[in-house]
């Protein structure tokens, strides 16, 4: 019977030990995530970063699958072990990232961050930082308006989405 593992790899080797494992022939599942960072000189950009940074998961079958490849495989270090036996994830917990997953094995969370209309958000920076507020439109992918209270009195206030989080 086959099981999932936890494969272990090398610092910012996720994708040639994917692509190693996959010439392989074993079967890989790599979820990555699509978030927004600030880098420098460019403002905000979306990337696509691993979900579980220097792990992905391995599908292989005990007795039939060859485990000894697995630690000499370039960008791997090996599977995950708990008393020096490989650690079995669960079927249902892949099964579950993989059902939020795109067809590249993408989740985007900037989807699941989605700030609603009518939905309450706190200002994470800039000169009305900490305060609570409703979201009363949306302005554009990158701006919305948000109702505040600001001395004593409700006031529209059009911010950027990045420097709000969910209160």
């Amino acid at each position: 019977m086959k099981y999932w593992y936890v494969m272990y790899t090398k610092p910012r080797q996720e994708v040639v030990a994917l692509e190693n494992l996959q010439r392989q022939n074993y079967s890989v599942f790599f979820p990555q995530a699509r978030v927004q960072k600030r880098k420098t000189g460019q403002g905000t950009v979306q990337v696509v970063e691993p979900l579980f940074p220097r792990y992905m998961f391995i599908h292989l079958e005990v007795g039939v699958s060859d485990f000894s490849k697995l630690r000499s495989t370039k960008g791997c270090v090996d599977l995950v072990k708990f008393g020096g036996k490989p650690a079995v994830v669960p079927r249902e917990l892949i099964e579950l990232i993989q059902g939020e997953v795109d067809s590249d094995s993408v989740l985007d969370l900037l989807k699941l961050n989605q700030l609603q209309v009518g939905g309450e958000v706190r200002v994470a920076e800039g000169p009305f930082e900490g305060l609570i507020g409703k979201i009363a439109a949306n302005k554009s992918d990158e701006r919305v308006i948000v109702l505040l209270n600001v001395l004593g009195a409700e006031r529209s206030v059009e911010l950027a989405r990045n420097k709000l989080e969910k209160a």
